[in-house]
Parts: structure tokens; C-alpha cells; sequence
């Protein structure tokens, strides 16, 4: 299985406190540390997607290489009919991922999202069918109360890529950005089967501003 890691996004109040937030301390790991510990069970062909300028000023590449020696830098991967699993560096799931991948698989669905019990406007939601399949999933307006935790699963990689192609040409965006929940939308018109997997919501983290860590700080019991 393919595995890429989302590290270019834009982290800029982080930075002003010191460093990359994908290098915030979780009980005096990097928390990218602990998602690379987390996908062990998973598979090891890792390729991590990372701003230049964090390589230049804070050397981020060099740090992932000690911390997974194998992972690959680069800017564009998956494009190919390989399995594919998108995990967002900013985010943390504290429990093993494998049922989850297991579960797609079993269903031989095209993709599939491991989601949490939540309503709130900093998510995506997906909303389901009588068969507890997706068809459509929606970027900060919420359509239901499953949220992603921007874990993703492509059977395929090149659906993956076809698809963000697809939304980058039909300008599919929110508030000019471009999110990986529009990709499984591009999936579904073209008849594939995306599904979802819940995980509960106390062994999920997410670190979109510092506050969030702040706040993470200031109420942690444990790991």
C-alpha cells in the first residue's frame, strides 16, 4: 500500500511560535512522529508531500528521514493502480487505523473515509445512503454528523489523482481552496463505491491553529 502524508499546508501562526506544527510535541514526540508509529501496522511505503520552505528554514525533510528512513520526499505521488491511504500531518488518530483499511477492502470499496460522530463547520461531512454508501460529501458545511478525519482510503491511486485533476479543472473549491473531501464527490459520479469507517471521537486530534494545541495542552489526561 501507497501512504501519503499531507505536509504543505499552511501553518503560518505555528511557525511564528517556532516550527512546522507537524513538529508540535504529543508527550515529547513531533507529532508526525507519532502518525509514522501509527501506520507501522499499516505498511512502510510512506511518502510525505512538504512545503520547500520548510525544508530550507527548518529542515523537515531531513528531520522525517531519521524519524522513517524509508519514506519518500516528494511533491506528487499515487498516481498509479496501486492502494493509496491520504492522512493529514496536522491531524491525530490515537487509535490503529488497520480494521478501518481492512473493512474497505472487505467491502471492495473504491475509497473509503475513517470519520467521527461530530457537527461542526471545521470538518467535512459525508452523507450516506439506504446502503451506508456515500453519495456526497460537502468541505466546512456540515450535511451530517459524520465528519472526516482526513484519513482517506483509494483502492486505486490513480483515482485519486484523476480525480483532483478533475476538481482543480472544474475549479471545485471552498473559499479558493481545494480539499481532498471534493475528490471522492468526482468519484461518485463516475459510479465508484466510497464508504466510511467510524472511529470515536476521543481518539481523534486535530491541530488546525495553535490554539488547538494550546487548548490540548491545557486539558491532556494522558497520551
Amino acid at each position: 500500500m501507497n501512504i501519503l502524508i499531507l505536509m504543505a499546508g499552511s501553518d503560518k501562526d505555528f511557525c511564528e511560535k517556532g516550527y512546522p506544527k507537524y513538529l508540535i510535541e504529543i508527550q515529547n514526540k513531533p507529532m508526525i512522529q507519532r502518525t509514522i508509529e501509527l501506520l507501522e501496522t499499516v505498511g512502510d511505503n510512506i511518502t510525505c508531500i512538504i512545503r520547500k520552505e520548510d525544508q530550507d528554514k527548518y529542515f523537515l525533510g531531513d528531520t522525517l528521514k531519521i524519524l522513517c528512513p524509508t519514506c519518500k520526499i516528494i511533491e506528487v505521488a499515487g498516481n498509479n493502480d496501486e492502494e493509496l491511504l491520504l492522512i493529514n500531518g496536522s491531524q491525530l488518530i490515537k487509535t490503529d487505523i488497520k480494521p478501518a483499511i481492512e473493512d474497505f477492502r472487505k467491502r471492495n470499496l473504491d475509497g473509503g473515509v475513517v470519520t467521527i460522530n461530530a457537527v461542526h463547520p471545521k470538518y467535512s461531512s459525508v452523507l450516506l445512503d439506504e446502503n451506508n454508501l456515500v453519495v456526497q460529501t460537502s468541505e466546512k458545511r456540515p450535511i451530517s454528523n459524520m465528519a472526516s478525519t482526513g484519513c482517506c482510503y483509494f483502492k486505486k491511486g490513480s483515482d485519486f489523482v484523476g480525480a483532483a485533476f478533475s476538481t482543480i479543472e472544474k475549479d471545485v473549491n471552498t473559499q479558493g481552496q481545494y480539499y481532498i473531501s471534493a475528490t471522492f464527490n468526482e468519484m461518485i459520479l463516475n459510479n465508484r463505491k466510497i464508504g466510511i469507517f467510524e472511529i470515536p471521537k476521543k481518539d481523534y486530534l486535530t491541530f488546525s491553529n495553535y490554539q488547538m494545541y494550546e487548548k490540548y495542552l491545557s486539558n491532556r489526561r494522558g497520551y
